[in-house]
């Protein structure tokens, strides 16, 4: 590592895509792949400043376990000459990529050669990004788009949550339960003659443009935009998703590839409008980067939903069958089950910040609703402050106290929620330490 204070960049990607035949994830289906529609890409970018070498990872994927993630920035770190709390290798979350988790579906059906050559590849394409490392300089800027992102958790006249993909009469439909984040934050960084290094973008919405009888390899838009910046503007283009665990795209509208086109180009568009816009580049901006971890409980599951789950799982096997959206009961008893049989009080809550002069990412192992990260980006109003969401590993979505009262998908147990109701309120404590070392 360098020990010269001036700033310097360099960014790669490389190609991930799966071989057809590979199970998808994201929404139950009841069969693998059967073709690619677009190739999915990790895109590394590595910044350093003095004696501070910061690699960011994005990859077009649904999510990685904590284990698998931890083992590739343990690579990633010793390969650049970086340290383990300055690598992040965050996910996209498309739902039309390979299985990673086996969130709904047996283990057996992940692809281990996949992982393995996955593996390899980021380490790669993180070591081609630090043999690219030149003078650079950085620029900060904000935007807004407004046509993509829903907040899909809907009150009914009757006061029930549903969510804006399930079936059900307009005419009883009162209104969204919160607010979405149209917010888009852009870091852009070039050579010092001006030519584009690298694209951060980060922007909250759900990568599900396809719903489940979609048995193609897409990034989805996403994707499509982060291509389409990189035409424009050279270099490498990397999407960051933001707290979007409760916030998606459109339930009943372009659930195909046309709507995938759209996304993508508004999307792409949004953001090349930010970097016009960006007039102040730094030389010298602030590179710096930081690690907490905290324990946070998980919830208690109440009596009668176990019994509730037991009788389910009672009736016999799950059958494997192609949901549109959403999950079935076998599959929420399923989760209730293995969740009550935990053993442990918590899990190890891990938050990396990565300050890049005027802007602050923070990394959060899971799908915080926008609210959680709304309230994250007010604790720093002198600074930008983005989440990056499915990063450094996957413990499930995190909603807030209010959301777990009002019911609904993802606010609970049986949904993918297992943390305590005050789950926000741990993470903005430690947040706030971590915003205390990154200043």
């Amino acid at each position: 590592m360098s020990s010269d204070v001036g700033f310097r960049a360099g960014a790669a990607k490389v190609d991930i895509t799966p071989p057809v035949g590979c199970w998808l994830e994201g929404i139950p289906r009841d069969q693998p792949s059967n073709a690619i529609h677009d190739p999915l890409y990790a895109r590394a970018l590595v910044i350093e400043q003095g004696r501070e070498r910061i690699c960011l990872v994005t990859c077009d994927l649904i999510g990685m376990t904590n284990e698998y993630a931890r083992d590739v920035r343990t690579r990633i770190a010793e390969a650049i000459d970086s340290r383990f709390d300055s690598v992040v290798v965050a996910c996209s979350h498309t739902h039309s990529g390979p299985m990673m988790l086996a969130l709904f579906d047996p283990v057996e059906r992940i692809d281990q050669q996949y992982l393995r050559d996955l593996s390899e590849r980021l380490v790669h394409v993180s070591r081609q990004a630090a043999e690219q490392l030149q003078p650079a300089q950085l620029g900060v800027g904000r935007g807004e788009e407004t046509t993509i992102s829903q907040y899909r958790r809907l009150w009914t006249r009757d006061g029930r949550i549903v969510m804006n993909w399930e079936e059900f009469p307009a005419d009883q439909i009162v209104g969204p339960a919160e607010e979405g984040d149209p917010e888009l934050g852009v870091v852009r960084i070039n050579t010092l003659s001006g030519d584009t290094i690298a694209v951060i973008f980060n922007y909250a919405c759900h990568p599900n443009s396809l719903p489940g009888d979609n048995f193609t390899i897409t990034a989805d838009f996403p994707g499509y935009a982060a291509d389409m910046i990189e035409r424009t503007l050279g270099g490498i283009a990397l999407f960051t998703n933001g707290a979007q665990g409760s916030v998606d795209i459109e339930g009943f509208v372009d659930r195909d590839f046309v709507g995938v086109e759209r996304r993508g180009r508004a999307l792409g568009n949004a953001v090349l409008q930010v970097c016009a816009g960006i007039q102040e580049m730094e030389r010298q901006p602030i590179i710096r980067s930081a690690r907490h971890t905290f324990l946070m409980p998980y919830r208690k599951v109440a009596p009668e939903l176990i019994a509730w789950a037991e009788e389910v799982v009672a009736r016999g096997p799950r059958e494997t069958v192609t949901l549109r959206d959403g999950i079935s009961d076998e599959i929420k008893a399923e989760f209730i089950l293995k969740h009550a049989n935990r053993r442990e009080p918590g899990a190890e809550f891990e938050l990396v910040g990565l300050r890049m002069g005027k802007a602050v990412f923070v990394t959060i192992p899971g799908e915080p609703f926008t609210e959680i990260g709304r309230r994250m980006k007010a604790l720093a109003p002198d600074l930008q402050l983005h989440v990056i969401a499915l990063a450094n590993g996957y413990l499930g979505y995190i909603a807030t106290a209010k959301a777990s009262a009002e019911g609904g998908y993802a606010t609970d147990v049986a949904s993918g929620s297992p943390f305590v109701e005050n789950a926000e309120d741990l993470i903005c404590e430690n947040t706030i330490m971590l915003l205390t070392r990154l200043r």
